[in-house]
């Protein structure tokens, strides 16, 4: 039986210094032979296409044009893409080490259908603020199921790999949250979930989300309310906040 192929998906927009970082981390895998490589770049004009230019041996399909924002792009990432899983590994982001991607075939061959990790925080220079799991009161669940982010996004967007069939496109009417919904509208298909043994992704924070925290929350309110209804997540997005306050306050100290 041959391995499962590996659709890693990156969106690019103006980051020349994120893309640099994800691209290393991607070309730096073990099994890369495993992977093909998308790559959709919203016509940046700061050298990010003279760098996917440099780099097109190693990537399967990329293009540079404008598109209608993050979400649109990556649709058009999953629509380019042939992989049995998906992977979206966006510019700043990138993989945790070397043996990033064999962690996810391990599981792949088990039979997972939904494979996660913890996730590395980063700053946008790329040193390290911590494992999620640990800065933050986000615990990683051991089993990942349809009710698994009723409290808040406790498994990061970066460190999830999924089965290509059971990936809906992304509803582009939420501007910022909509890998939320799209997590959770995969976890009610009731996917073969595993926890990798080591984190997956390093996440570089500060981007769209956290420059518009306002909007953000509001997006997450409604995605949440949806699935798990208006009451309860009322309920909890009231301690939701209180810890959004305590995490800033330790990534300022």
């Amino acid at each position: 039986m041959p391995a499962p192929l590996l659709s890693v998906i990156t969106v690019n927009y103006n980051n020349l210094a994120g893309l640099e970082r994800t691209f290393n981390s991607v070309f730096a895998q073990t099994r890369f032979d495993a992977i093909e490589y998308i790559v959709i770049d919203g016509g940046s004009k700061d050298g990010s296409r003279e760098l996917l230019e440099k780099h097109a041996g190693r990537i399967r399909h990329w293009v540079s044009e404008p598109d209608r924002g993050l979400y649109h792009a990556m649709n058009k990432g999953m629509e380019a893409a042939n992989g049995d899983y998906l992977w979206f590994m966006n510019s700043g982001d990138a993989m945790f080490g070397p043996e990033s991607a064999a962690q996810v075939l391990e599981a792949a061959v088990k039979g997972a259908t939904f494979i996660y990790g913890d996730t590395m925080f980063i700053r946008p220079d790329g040193s390290e603020i911590g494992l999620m799991s640990r800065v933050t009161p986000k615990k990683l669940p051991e089993t990942a199921g349809p009710h698994t982010f009723r409290f808040g996004m406790n498994i990061c967007h970066q460190s999830v790999v999924v089965r290509r069939t059971l990936a809906p496109p992304y509803d582009e009417k939420y501007r910022m949250v909509a890998d939320i919904d799209w997590i959770i509208r995969i976890l009610k298909k009731a996917p073969v979930s595993a926890r990798t043994p080591e984190p997956l992704a390093r996440f570089e924070l500060g981007g769209i989300s956290q420059q518009r925290i306002r909007t953000s929350w509001k997006e997450r309110y409604r995605v949440l309310s949806e699935h798990y209804g208006a009451l309860p997540t009322l309920l909890r997005h009231g301690w939701l906040f209180v810890r959004k306050i305590g995490f800033d306050l330790f990534r300022k100290s």
